[in-house]
């Protein structure tokens, strides 16, 4: 197991290049031909980054979450699903090529972190909190990209306006691809966040008897998700769309982080692993 998890991970990085070149073919407009050929070739990466997952996890014991390695590699796996969830039924790959390039930065960052020190800490072994903690990083993921697509979106619209037409506008995605794929990734984060924390409580009521315990990182976790509910019931009630509905992305992921921000610096935890 631990061979093959090596091989796939050092084979990870060269697997990118060769998807990153695909979309550079297709953003370049040299090989247009690739368009329907992108979400079988991601789902093969998609496979080999889940193989790789599984085999380490089963040769440490351990979560995908338990060190630098697996948190980059693991990031880097939710950026890849949620892209390639939002790319499907759309023929536009324009924004491809940057979401990917940013993936395989983090996927050289957990090659070069490899370690197989085996987890001794309890919690980073449990299923429950696995799944919750890995179904939370696929989520907050949908939602960063929804926010960027927000903002391509914003930058698009405001070249428009301005006729500003330049070579970069006319490869990027048009203003309704951005919108689709924005409001896919904001569906994607509000279902797979919402499974994650519900678990999270769960996990909680087993451990300390709490279903809602007086935890800052749960507080903030549970009113940001509730923030980003409201804001998608609210834009499909009054049925905005574009640049209303990329604002209020950007402003969901603006608190996002500042709720990041207060989690990092300002709390004591149960969550913390040391």
């Amino acid at each position: 197991m631990k061979v093959l998890s090596q091989i796939i991970s050092y084979s990870l990085p060269v697997l990118y290049l060769m998807v990153i070149y695909v979309y550079y073919l297709i953003f370049s407009e040299k090989n247009k031909s690739l368009v329907n050929k992108t979400t079988p070739i991601l789902l093969v990466l998609v496979v080999f980054h889940i193989i790789e997952i599984i085999t380490r996890n089963i040769a440490l014991s351990t979560m995908p979450l338990s060190n630098t390695h697996d948190t980059y590699a693991f990031i880097t796996f939710s950026i890849l699903l949620v892209y390639m969830i939002s790319e499907l039924g759309l023929k536009n790959r324009g924004a491809g090529l940057f979401i990917l390039f940013f993936a395989l930065i983090l996927q050289l960052l957990s090659t070069l972190n490899m370690s197989w020190e085996p987890e001794t800490n309890e919690l980073l072994t449990n299923k429950t909190f696995a799944i919750h903690a890995s179904l939370s990083i696929i989520g907050y993921t949908a939602l960063s990209l929804a926010a960027i697509y927000a903002l391509m979106y914003i930058i698009q619209n405001n070249n428009l306006k301005k006729r500003k037409l330049g070579n970069l506008f006319m490869q990027l995605p048009a203003l309704n691809y951005l919108e689709k794929m924005s409001l896919r990734s904001v569906v994607t984060g509000i279902v797979l966040l919402g499974i994650g924390i519900l678990l999270g409580h769960y996990q909680a009521f087993v451990m300390i008897g709490e279903f809602w315990p007086k935890d800052i990182k749960v507080i903030v976790s549970d009113a940001v998700w509730i923030l980003y509910v409201v804001g998608f019931i609210v834009t499909s009630v009054k049925k905005w769309r574009g640049e209303k509905m990329a604002n209020l992305s950007l402003y969901g992921f603006l608190i996002l982080i500042v709720g990041g921000g207060i989690i990092i610096y300002m709390s004591e935890s149960f969550h913390k692993f040391n």
